[in-house]
């Protein structure tokens, strides 16, 4: 036999290694082929299994849930469930008995009914805003300082005010007051009677009611109140005000505006307010709408503070015009001066009598 020489026996050896290797490389690579057709053809299979498994995980926590709070319910009602008369209890019972209950509390309604009516109470009212308000006349009267006066807004009437109340009522407001709280705040004044009268409507009403205090007013005192009675007509008259106040004085608007636009300050700062001539209609429209505001401001603040001095003079005319229809103080003197007319009177009486008399017994003679 020949002895091969080492490098031959090393290339050798090195060609059976590399055939090995490339026999091992294909088939790992034949395997992992393999491999990858299974994972395809198994993956819709796994994937229904594990929604199938998702779905059974969630009912089951889901039943779990509702079988913890179906326990606590009937432990925290484990009570209310219970029927009456214990668990013996029979359904047929328990329905005998509501039954009776239900009787009872409809004669018991029937009894209390039956009551009121013979108390004369025909309608139960649970609240005052139920209550139908009445039409009510006033009484008037004066608070000085030996015939003090109380007030339902004030505590205490000021001396020489005049004070106002329902008509066989202790209830007095003064008649400013009053005036006042229903020009400010309508809502607050039927509620110090405790909603019993209908005073907006009868005493404030120029044709509604006769027990109107606009029939006492005079003629001025009555076109203030139909003008603080209508806001829009108050309003209007504001503008129309200020309007022939700007138009009689226009001359001194005109040489003011034209001061204004030749002035040498309003010039040398074009810079600054050019700009705003130059913006965009957006920004104008923003600017107008800001102004507009302003002056609804404006004039807000100015129809408040003619509003309140209007209603300060109609507070005026009031004190004026309203009648007093209690007159404390007078009645002793007057019923003192009848008296003596009276006592006059009877001994004119006594006089005739006495020569009649006289006249008698002389002819008898």
């Amino acid at each position: 036999m020949e002895r091969q020489s080492p490098i031959k026996q090393y290339e050798n050896s090195k060609m059976r290694r590399g055939s090995l290797l490339h026999v091992f490389f294909q088939l790992h690579l034949i395997f992992a082929l393999v491999d990858f057709v299974n994972a395809k053809a198994d993956a819709p299979r796994r994937t229904f299994q594990h929604r199938i498994h998702i779905s059974r995980s969630s009912e089951a926590t889901a039943t779990r849930v509702s079988s913890r709070q179906s326990v606590s319910k009937s432990s925290l009602n484990i009570l209310f469930s219970l029927p009456r008369g214990g668990s013996t209890a029979t359904k047929d019972n328990l329905d005998a008995y509501y039954l009776q209950q239900q009787l009872y509390l409809q004669s018991r309604s029937l009894q209390l009914r039956q009551a009121l009516i013979q108390r004369g109470i025909l309608e139960f009212q649970h609240s005052e805003s139920s209550q139908v308000a009445q039409n009510v006349d006033w009484d008037c009267a004066l608070a000085t300082a030996e015939n003090p006066k109380s007030c339902l807004f004030s505590f205490d009437a000021e001396e020489g005010c005049k004070v106002i109340a329902p008509i066989d009522t202790q209830q007095w407001i003064t008649l400013s007051a009053l005036n006042r709280l229903r020009r400010n705040d309508p809502t607050k004044v039927e509620p110090l009677w405790h909603s019993q009268y209908n005073i907006l409507q009868t005493w404030f009403h120029p044709n509604k009611s006769p027990y109107s205090l606009y029939t006492h007013l005079s003629p001025v005192g009555t076109f203030l109140s139909c003008l603080l009675d209508a806001p829009l007509l108050l309003g209007a008259t504001i503008i129309l005000a200020c309007t022939f106040l700007f138009l009689a004085t226009f001359p001194f608007w005109e040489w003011l505006i034209k001061r204004i636009l030749t002035s040498h300050i309003m010039w040398i700062n074009y810079h600054q307010w050019a700009r705003f001539t130059r913006a965009a209609l957006p920004l104008k429209l923003l600017l107008g709408q800001m102004a507009w505001k302003g002056l609804a401001n404006v004039f807000g603040q100015i129809y408040g503070k003619i509003r309140t001095y209007l209603v300060e003079i109609e507070c005026q005319q009031l004190e004026q015009a309203i009648p007093l229809t209690i007159v404390e103080g007078t009645s002793g003197g007057a019923d003192a001066d009848e008296e003596d007319d009276d006592d006059e009177f009877d001994g004119n009486d006594s006089d005739e009598d006495d020569a009649a008399s006289d006249d008698d017994e002389d002819k008898d003679l």
